[in-house]
């Protein structure tokens, strides 16, 4: 009996084209003794995109889309839109309650590229554990993030993990009620925070996370990975379809040139001006600045759950 992978990414019209280049990579590396099945959590992905995305699809790879609105839309007013993240950024935190089929399952930014079979990512034992996921690369590098992890969220900052990839248990999400610890700490208290998913889901999860070599989230640093290079994660701004030099942007260039918006990513590159990268870089200063502002907020997790002991 074949062994079924699930995959979930969150997506919109605009990403499309990242996501569609890993899909690619993914459907390349997959083992004809597995099934994988691919989920698009969305809300307004065009049909033609759709269409487009499900070219992809083999015997043994699926893709499907989740409307996930109506399990958004009473929460929309609830969830903040925090500096460039979209309401797409929280989808994952539904999987354990929409899809109640699966006890494990990998969730993916679409920013990524496999170079190997995900299904080794999936055989990670995670027993006991609330995630298998790879501590953020970015938190080591740069003094402003590691004060913002340690006196802003107030964990470790090598204790701190990136939610862009993941594989979930999701019977002990179940059991521990991530969901809805999330909700009730996001509606109760809304703290001061860059990126709520990734954050709530490390304050929640916090102890009970397995550690993966870098080398299954290898984000575009200089720095060897840990075991094989098995997935590059172009996580912040730097992304291949913008700079010529992003480190591992190489990889991402050879699927790019087998996907059906190839045309669509070559022009957003040649495209992207000096101006541009003169907003990334304001983009990092005003994130760099919020960091300075929440020093002084009393809506931290430090102060606010870890300083006072909030009970969930």
């Amino acid at each position: 009996m074949k062994k079924t992978i699930p995959i979930f990414f969150a997506c919109n019209d605009n990403y499309v084209p990242y996501l569609d280049v890993a899909i690619l990579s993914i459907a390349e590396h997959a083992d004809k003794r597995n099934d994988y099945l691919i989920t698009v959590l969305q809300t307004a992905i065009s049909e033609e995109n759709k269409k487009k995305l499900l070219k992809h699809s083999a015997d043994n790879v699926k893709i499907e889309f989740y409307d996930v609105g109506k399990l958004i839309e009473p929460l929309k007013d609830t969830l903040p839109d925090v500096f460039y993240y979209t309401l797409a950024a929280y989808y994952r935190l539904f999987i354990e309650t929409a899809f109640p089929q699966y006890d494990k399952a990998i969730y993916l930014d679409c920013d990524v590229v496999l170079l190997t079979d995900i299904a080794k990512l999936y055989d990670e034992d995670v027993e006991g554990y609330l995630v298998g996921a790879v501590y953020e690369q970015n938190t080591d590098r740069d003094k402003n993030f590691t004060d913002y992890v340690t006196n802003i969220i107030g964990i470790p900052y090598y204790t701190y993990f990136n939610s862009g990839v993941m594989l979930m248990n999701l019977k002990e999400f179940r059991a521990f009620g991530v969901r809805d610890r999330f909700l009730n700490m996001l509606t109760t208290y809304n703290f001061d925070c860059l990126s709520p998913d990734q954050e709530y889901l490390n304050v929640i999860c916090s102890g009970r996370v397995k550690y993966l070599p870098t080398g299954w989230n290898k984000h575009s640093f200089p720095e060897p990975p840990e075991g094989e290079l098995n997935l590059c994660h172009y996580a912040l701004a730097h992304k291949p379809w913008h700079y010529a030099d992003t480190i591992n942007g190489e990889y991402f260039w050879e699927y790019a040139k087998h996907s059906e918006f190839y045309d669509r990513i070559l022009a957003e590159f040649n495209g992207f001006t000096e101006e541009d990268k003169l907003r990334d870089y304001q983009n990092f200063m005003q994130i760099v600045a919020g960091i300075e502002m929440m020093k002084k907020s009393e809506r931290t997790f430090k102060k606010l759950w870890f300083n006072k002991k909030a009970d969930v």
